[in-house]
């Protein structure tokens, strides 16, 4: 049997909406973590939707998705008791990933500098919304408020709507940016202690900084050239304003034709393609191949395609034009996911897990990364509250 990545490694989850995605991420990689919750639960565990529609604390969707792979017990640590109870788990234990608001930790006896004076090995990861300084570190915080501070948000909308406002995407993106960060740097920290035999560190991971740094290019447009970009519809936030990519096709669905990269081959081979169908219009013109005649007549070439893709299936057009080496695909929604047969059978990407407890198996999203050599698996459904209370 292959070794997984992380196998070996323990890491203790005293945390909650901002631990979650890094927990699962490395739980899934093999690490044993262990999610330390108050003995009510967690409040995501509280989040719906439920299973069957009956609110219970180990029947909430949100908290199975993010929870795989993991231990519970059970803690209050506003005791004695429970410090003591989880100092008896502290030294075997790798890396602790924690959110709670600055300062907590510390009150409890539990912060980096206590613990690294008695277990120097040990990686400490602290998730906040604005980190463990600074004028903003006892702000309040929510997932909105980050896209809009962190600029996300100023750079995603619409430009065909008059006065249209700016947008936030949804789905918790700062919170799974912040895991994703979590987790690489914890990684980097392990590797880190292993090849040079040192002692353990602090990572202090900020919200607010992995939103601003995850912003692509309306920064950079400021510093370089004291230029703002601005909100265009399905595109790329930019200085100025491009053609617009996504085009309705016969079956009612979107293709997102994207025009860029275009060189003389792709041009003559998407040319040729609509001449099959009588729907080149003046696009054969011999000048388009130039891009400098080409790109001051986008609109129009984009008012061809319009008209081409509304009398073609989404489907057909995608693949029609990827096999022609154009960048275009359809925008699905989330349940034709499971029904792609790329990422079904070919990336297994969706996986089953079982949950004994109901006698049911249910579809969770799988591997986000293949290791041919240390595999990635969900090793089990998410735990029920307090369920290894006594094995730990």
């Amino acid at each position: 049997m292959m070794t997984k990545a992380l196998e070996g490694i323990k890491i203790l989850e005293i945390g909650d909406q901002l631990t979650q995605y890094a927990g699962k991420l490395l739980a899934d990689m093999g690490a044993e973590v262990i999610k330390v919750e108050p003995p009510e639960g967690v409040n995501s565990r509280r989040i719906g939707p439920f299973y069957r529609d009956q609110p219970n604390e180990n029947q909430s969707l949100y908290f199975w998705h993010y929870n795989t792979s993991k231990k519970s017990i059970t803690l209050d640590l506003n005791t004695d008791d429970g410090k003591q109870s989880l100092f008896r788990i502290l030294p075997n234990v790798d890396v602790i990933l924690e959110d709670y608001r600055p300062g907590q930790m510390k009150e409890w006896g539990l912060d980096y500098a206590a613990l690294a004076a008695r277990f120097p090995k040990l990686i400490y990861c602290s998730i906040t919304p604005f980190g463990q300084n600074g004028p903003w570190k006892d702000y309040q915080s929510s997932d909105l408020i980050q896209l809009a501070l962190g600029g996300i948000m100023a750079v995603t909308g619409y430009d065909d709507i008059p006065d249209a406002p700016p947008v936030a995407p949804t789905g918790g993106q700062s919170a799974h940016l912040a895991g994703y960060f979590a987790a690489m740097g914890v990684v980097s920290a392990l590797l880190n202690r292993e090849l040079s035999e040192e002692e353990g560190q602090y990572l202090d991971i900020a919200v607010h900084d992995c939103v601003t740094v995850s912003t692509e290019m309306s920064i950079p447009y400021w510093v370089y050239q004291q230029t703002h970009v601005i909100r265009q519809t399905g595109r790329h936030a930019l200085p100025n304003r491009s053609v617009r990519w996504n085009l309705k096709c016969k079956d009612g669905k979107y293709m997102l034709c994207l025009n860029t990269y275009i060189t003389e081959k792709r041009w003559r081979a998407l040319v040729e393609w609509l001449l099959s169908h009588g729907m080149e219009e003046d696009l054969g013109d011999e000048r388009f191949i130039e891009d400098s005649y080409r790109a001051p007549r986008m609109s129009h070439v984009c008012d061809v395609l319009t008209r081409f893709c509304l009398q073609h299936d989404s489907e057909y057009i995608f693949h029609k034009a990827q096999s022609i080496g154009l960048p275009w695909a359809p925008v699905r929604a989330p349940e034709e996911m499971l029904e792609d047969e790329h990422l079904r059978e070919d990336r297994q990407v969706f996986v089953s897990v079982e949950h004994p407890e109901l006698n049911e198996t249910f579809i969770y999203p799988g591997a986000p990364y293949i290791f041919h050599e240390t595999p990635w698996e969900i090793q089990g459904r998410p735990p029920l509250l307090g369920e290894h209370n006594k094995e730990l």
